[in-house]
C-alpha cells in the first residue's frame, strides 16, 4: 500500500474503546506572544527583575512538578509556529513563513528593494495537510481546539479548525488577534451581535454583553469540552491556545489591581499603565492554567494527563509596550535576550516551555512510560516542529510517521525524561518578510543555530552576523570577522538545509526574482 494512503487509511479507523482507555490525555497550552521573561518562573540561569515583576503561581506549580526547558524555540511570528506544530515541518518547508489573514492577501511590508517571496502560502494551512489533530483523532482521541487558530486565511477551509482535524472548535478562526477582550463589547463584534471581520471572535455569542474576559470565557468552554470527552470515555487532546497576551494590551480584571499604583520590585520606577495591563493579562492566562489543572483533578484524570506549556514566539517588545524594570524602554522586554517578537535575535524566538503530568504519580502506568522528575531542568535546545513527533509518540502512533521525510521535528521524549542525547541537529529560523516594527533584527532574515554558534543573514542591508550563544546570550559581539571559518561552516550548512526543504526568498521588487543569501 502506498505510504500516503496507509496514513490516510489509519486516520479513518479509530481504535477500539478498550485501546483508547490506555492512552494518556494531552494538553498543549500555548500562549500568544509570551516572552522568555514574562513569568515568575526563571528560564534563565538566574532570576531577573522581570521574574519578580510577574505573578504566575500556576506556572510555578507546573515547573515544580515537571521539567523546565531553558532553550526552547519557536518561529519569530505566530502563523509559522502554529503551522509547524500542526505539521512537524519547519517554516522553510511548509512555506507559511508569515502571518496570514485574508484570502490571497499579503501581510508583508516592502523595503526599497525587496518584497515578500512571490509564492509563499498566503492562505496558510489547508485541509490536505496531515495534521497532528487528524492523526490523534484517527487514534481515538477527542480533539479540542480552544482560542487562537490562525492557520488559514478568511474565506478558506483552513480558517476552521474542524476542517483540520478538531472535533470541537471554541473561538478559533482566521485572525491572529482579538477584536475585543470583553464580553461586554461582544469580543470585537458589532454591537447588535453580528460578526465583524476580520478580528471579531466567533463562537462566544452566549457571553455577549456580559462582564467576562476572553481568556476566562475560552477557558470555561474548553473545560466543558473536556467534560464531554471524559463523559464519552475517550482520551482527549486539548489544544488551548489563548489569544492572550497578544495586542491590544488591555487590563484583565481583577488581576490589574495587583499592579496599579505600584513600582517595579526593588526600584523607584512606577509601573506604566500599559505594563499594568500586560502583567494582568499574563496573570489571567496563568489563572487559566490553574483552572485546567484543577478541572483535571476534579474529573480524576489528572494522573493520566500530560501538559506541555509554551509560547508561539518571543515576547512583544516594541512600541506597544512601556518601560521595563530596567527603565530602558522598548525592545528590552526580553532582556538579557536581544529584541523580541519578529526579530532574528534570541528575544524573537526563545520561548518559555514546561512539560509535566497534571498530577505526578510514579505508579501510574502512563507515567511509568514517560517519567518526569519533579523540578527538573533540560538545557538541550528544541524547536516547535518537535511537538508533532513528540505528541504522536505519547499517543502511541509514532509508527504512522515511519519513513516520512517531510517531518523536520524530533521526538522530545528523551529530553522530557532526562535522557536527552547531545543534539547535533541545526535549528533553522526563516523570515523572508518585512514585518513592520523598527528595532534590532526586524529586517528580513534567515538564521541557523548549530551547537553554541548562531549565524544570521539579513537580506537588506545584505550582511552576515555570527554569535557564540554560550558566551554571549545577548548577541552583543558580532564575531563574523573574527571567525570566518565558523561562519562559512554555518553558511554551508544553512544552504544545504534550505535547498533540501525548498526555501523561498525575498523577491526583488523590480525583477520579481528571488534574492537568496550571499553564501560564504
Amino acid at each position: 500500500m502506498n505510504k500516503s494512503y496507509a496514513i490516510l487509511f489509519a486516520l479513518l479507523i479509530p481504535l477500539a474503546a478498550g485501546a483508547e482507555a490506555k492512552k494518556p490525555n494531552i494538553v498543549l497550552f500555548l500562549v500568544d506572544d509570551m516572552g522568555w521573561q514574562d513569568s515568575s518562573v526563571a528560564f534563565h540561569s538566574e532570576r531577573t527583575p522581570f521574574n519578580d515583576h510577574f505573578r504566575t503561581p500556576n506556572m510555578e506549580r507546573l515547573a515544580k512538578q515537571g521539567v523546565k526547558f531553558t532553550q526552547a524555540y519557536a518561529a519569530a511570528v505566530c502563523s509559522p509556529t502554529r503551522t509547524s506544530i500542526m505539521t512537524g515541518q519547519n517554516p522553510i518547508r511548509h512555506h507559511v513563513t508569515n502571518w496570514t489573514l485574508n484570502k490571497d492577501g499579503e501581510t508583508s511590508g516592502k523595503t526599497a528593494r525587496l518584497q515578500a517571496p512571490t509564492n509563499w502560502k498566503r492562505n496558510g494551512l489547508q485541509p490536505g495537510a496531515i495534521t497532528l489533530p487528524k492523526l490523534l483523532k484517527g487514534a481515538g482521541y477527542y480533539t479540542i481546539h480552544a482560542g487562537k487558530a490562525h492557520w488559514g486565511a478568511h474565506d478558506t477551509p483552513g480558517s476552521n479548525p474542524k476542517n483540520l482535524g478538531f472535533d470541537a472548535n471554541i473561538a478559533g478562526h482566521a485572525a491572529g488577534g482579538p477584536g475585543g477582550w470583553y464580553g461586554k463589547t461582544n469580543f470585537g463584534n458589532n454591537p447588535d451581535g453580528t460578526p465583524k471581520r476580520p478580528w471579531g471572535i466567533p463562537g462566544l455569542e452566549h457571553y455577549y454583553g456580559k462582564e467576562i474576559h476572553l481568556t476566562d470565557a475560552t477557558t470555561i468552554d474548553a473545560l466543558k469540552a473536556v467534560d464531554t470527552a471524559v463523559s464519552k470515555d475517550k482520551p482527549f487532546y486539548l489544544y488551548l491556545a489563548h489569544y492572550a497576551v497578544h495586542a491590544p494590551i488591555r487590563p484583565h480584571p481583577p488581576y490589574d489591581d495587583n499592579y496599579k499604583g505600584k513600582k517595579y520590585a526593588g526600584t523607584n520606577i512606577p509601573i506604566p499603565d500599559v505594563e499594568v495591563s500586560y502583567a494582568s493579562m499574563v496573570e489571567g492566562m496563568d489563572a487559566s492554567l490553574g483552572q485546567v489543572l484543577d478541572k483535571l483533578d476534579e474529573l480524576k484524570v489528572a494522573e493520566d494527563t500530560i501538559i506541555m506549556f509554551s509560547s508561539d514566539n518571543g515576547g512583544l517588545s516594541y512600541g506597544a509596550r512601556g518601560k521595563t524594570p530596567r527603565n530602558t524602554g522598548r525592545n528590552t522586554h526580553c532582556w538579557p535576550l536581544k529584541a523580541g517578537k519578529g526579530s532574528a535575535y534570541e528575544g524573537g524566538t526563545r520561548v518559555p516551555m514546561i512539560v509535566s503530568w497534571a498530577r505526578p504519580n510514579a505508579k501510574n502506568p502512563h507515567q511509568k512510560k514517560i517519567p518526569i522528575a519533579a523540578a527538573s531542568i533540560c538545557d538541550t535546545p528544541n524547536i516547535c516542529e518537535d511537538y508533532y513527533p513528540t505528541l504522536c509518540n505519547w499517543a502511541g502512533i509514532s509508527d504512522l510517521l515511519a519513513g516520512r521525510e517531510d517531518i523536520d521535528g524530533r521526538d522530545l521524549t528523551p529530553d522530557v525524561t532526562g535522557k536527552a542525547p547531545k543534539v547535533t541537529q541545526p535549528f533553522l529560523f526563516h523570515y523572508p518578510h518585512v514585518w513592520g516594527p523598527r528595532g534590532p533584527g526586524y529586517e528580513p532574515h534567515s538564521s541557523i543555530r548549530l551547537g553554541d554558534w548562531k549565524a544570521i543573514y539579513f537580506y537588506q542591508p545584505k550582511r552576515w552576523e555570527l554569535y557564540n550563544l554560550k558566551d554571549d546570550l545577548g548577541e552583543a559581539k558580532n564575531m563574523a570577522i573574527i571567525h570566518p571559518e565558523r561562519l562559512k561552516e554555518l553558511s554551508d550548512r544553512m544552504k544545504i538545509e534550505h535547498d533540501r526543504r525548498g526555501a523561498q526568498y525575498p523577491a526583488n521588487r523590480e525583477t520579481k526574482e528571488s534574492e537568496s543569501p550571499l553564501w560564504r
